[in-house]
């Protein structure tokens, strides 16, 4: 699906946004002084091995420490090893390391956590699936494999075995590096600033890019995307409203247009999304105004969580609802919203309580801990 990006930049932070059929349905923020480092690839130093918890505290950079779930117990302090960034750091937690690496590209992204085929669920047809796997199965090798990307169902063939060819040479060297170079250095960069305010995205996946940072446009035009660009730096506020939406995801409370609204608050351990009938006044049956009410509010929960990057565990507690068709309804119908998302979500249950339980792909920060709210003043 073609998207519409907008970047710009406000005090200290470049803000981009993507839109869908001219609606924006998520929002990434960078700070322009401070580096990403999810996806780079280090040689780490085991600093402490915590048992009781199955992991280790890792060092990857000078005075960064990381946190490392461990698969078995062999580690070691002072070991030095291989890891990847996988999530970033909070105020409570560590950045999550991982020493299974992942290289992506356009097409494929190469494993080392798996050793044979894997494809994206978004590619269904199951004929097209035997036909990558026939194709790819040559390339996993004893220390890696590659998941194909939903993008590669339409690719030319040698396109894709060339990328994994390429994925395969970058792999190697890491290891060759690894091998010789001391700890804390930083042997690959997988993802970078660019990348993260276009969503990953490539060129031939952007309608247009809209963006008043003119060194940021220059660089994005070389690489092919179109660029439009704004000299007047008040034009993309004024049209496509950022403040206002970045606000809005960070606000608690969000009206429906019935009336109804939701209260979302985020914790540590979870997103928790509360259902409210507010100001909602049903004309017919009670039963029907509630699950009226729970599907609008589906819908808007859904959007809210792509806007504000919730993941991990989500819950959203919807109005009490007696019957199990409406219930069984209900949760087609989140699944069905969650499917249009760019991340991987899932409809898990719903309980006899009424509480929705959803897991989305965690890889960024919320919106709430990627901008400080002192930017919108």
């Amino acid at each position: 699906m073609s998207a519409e990006l907008i970047i710009t930049k406000m005090k200290n932070y470049f803000v981009s946004a993507w839109l869908q059929d001219h609606k924006i349905v998520e929002l990434h923020c960078c700070d322009a002084k401070q580096k990403s480092i999810i996806g780079n690839i280090y040689i780490g130093k085991v600093k402490n091995v915590v048992k009781n918890i199955n992991g280790a505290f890792v060092e990857f950079e000078k005075g960064e420490l990381g946190f490392l779930p461990m698969r078995d117990r062999s580690l070691k302090a002072e070991e030095e090893i291989l890891v990847q960034v996988k999530k970033e750091g909070t105020r409570e937690k560590k950045p999550l390391l991982s020493q299974q690496i992942e290289l992506t590209g356009k097409y494929l992204v190469l494993t080392s956590d798996r050793a044979s085929i894997g494809i994206s669920n978004k590619i269904r047809d199951k004929k097209q699936r035997e036909e990558l796997r026939d194709m790819t199965e040559c390339l996993v090798t004893d220390t890696y494999g590659f998941i194909l990307r939903t993008r590669a169902a339409a690719a030319p063939k040698e396109a894709v075995m060339q990328e994994a060819r390429e994925l395969s040479q970058k792999f190697e060297s890491i290891l060759q590096k690894s091998c010789y170079r001391s700890a804390f250095q930083l042997l690959e960069v997988n993802q970078n600033m660019e990348s993260e305010l276009l969503f990953g995205k490539m060129a031939d996946e952007v309608l247009q890019v809209i963006t008043d940072q003119e060194i940021l446009g220059e660089s994005l035009t070389r690489q092919g995307y179109p660029v439009k660009m704004e000299t007047d730096r008040t034009a993309i506020e004024r049209k496509y409203r950022i403040r206002h939406f970045l606000k809005e995801a960070l606000s608690q409370k969000v009206w429906m247009k019935s009336g109804g609204f939701l209260y979302v608050e985020q914790t540590e351990a979870m997103a928790v999304i509360d259902v409210n009938t507010g100001k909602s006044i049903g004309k017919g049956k009670k039963e029907d105004h509630i699950r009226d009410t729970n599907l609008e509010a589906a819908k808007e929960a859904a959007r809210q969580i792509r806007l504000r990057n919730l993941s991990g565990i989500i819950v959203i507690d919807f109005i009490d609802m007696k019957s199990e068709y409406d219930k069984e309804t209900l949760l087609r119908v989140m699944q069905m919203y969650l499917d249009q998302d760019s991340k991987k979500a899932v409809a898990v249950d719903l309980t006899k309580l009424g509480l929705m339980e959803i897991t989305r792909k965690k890889e960024r920060n919320p919106i709430f801990r990627q901008i400080a709210i002192d930017i919108l003043d």
